[in-house]
């Protein structure tokens, strides 16, 4: 693996590796040493991927780890999730006060941000919807070394959803659609694993296939290989979010290990990145 970029380089790797159609509504940005991709979604709502660079862990979780069920020290993850939050605060017109990330567990469960924050006993959580009217302050943060981080932006709320193979076979992207008060009309894809790299068996090939079309499952030399970025576009397409109303970096994390973790290479013992929705005043700034 390359070293991990840092400051106005990881930038500029973010910007150079992207996909160009992806460029105009999903920006590199960095705050408090912190570099993330973002956008300004449609009304307070604002969206962050964020990167491996720029946190205290050190290998194998190097840099800025923000799971903490992986074996990392738990307050190097608190210190990144600090950082995190305090590069929110630096780009945002009103301050988000505090992260809330479920204990995900590749099911279909969505619920609202305060419901789950409120919970006593937290039952198992792949998706939350955050309404700038009743959940300002709170980030909804999930994680991810490979599955699709799925982003849903409506008129009046959103919904971030885990989307593992599970998942997205199950309905984890429909269910967050279900959830929200106003239909989606536009979609982010954050950073996960690509084609390319994401071979499978015959039968979960053929399950996929069969629930969403041959044009997921790619032929490969050594076996299939399954396209989740399609298998999300066409799962968006179900909720009446158009293809081109999806927004997608195309940047694969087995491929870019320097800037994202990979749990399919790099193993257990890796850290995650987060994708990241929280309703702000004002859109975050570029800064370099």
């Amino acid at each position: 693996m390359r070293d991990l970029p840092e400051g106005g380089h990881a930038l500029a790797e973010l910007e150079k590796r992207m996909d160009p159609s992806a460029r105009e509504r999903l920006r590199p940005y960095a705050a408090a040493g912190v570099s993330l991709l973002a956008a300004a979604a449609p009304g307070q709502l604002r969206v962050a991927f964020t990167s491996r660079g720029g946190g205290v862990s050190p290998s194998p979780y190097a840099s800025l780890n923000l799971g903490a069920r992986q074996g990392d020290d738990p307050e190097h993850v608190d210190r990144n999730r600090a950082r995190v939050l305090r590069a929110l605060r630096a780009a945002s017109g009103q301050a988000p006060r505090e992260l809330v990330s479920p204990f995900q567990e590749h099911g279909q469960r969505v619920c609202g941000i305060s419901e789950y924050h409120r919970e006593s006993v937290r039952a198992p959580c792949d998706g939350l919807v955050v309404n700038p009217r009743i959940d300002q302050g709170l980030v909804a943060l999930l994680l991810f070394a490979d599955c699709v981080p799925v982003v849903l932006i409506g008129e009046v709320d959103g919904a971030v959803v885990h989307g593992g193979w599970r998942g997205l076979l199950g309905g984890v992207v429909q269910q967050g659609a279900r959830a929200m008060t106003a239909p989606p009309g536009t979609a982010y894809i954050g950073p996960s694993i690509g084609p390319c790299c994401y071979q499978v068996d015959d039968e979960l090939a053929r399950a996929f296939s069969d629930r969403y079309g041959p044009s997921v499952v790619l032929p490969r030399d050594g076996g299939p290989h399954l396209d989740l970025w399609e298998t999300a576009t066409l799962a968006l397409a179900e909720v009446e979010v158009p293809r081109a109303r999806v927004v997608n970096p195309r940047l694969c994390t087995s491929c870019n290990r320097d800037l994202f973790y990979s749990h399919r290479v790099e193993g257990p013992a890796t850290g995650r990145h987060a994708a990241l929705l929280w309703a702000a005043g004002a859109a975050p700034s570029r800064k370099t």
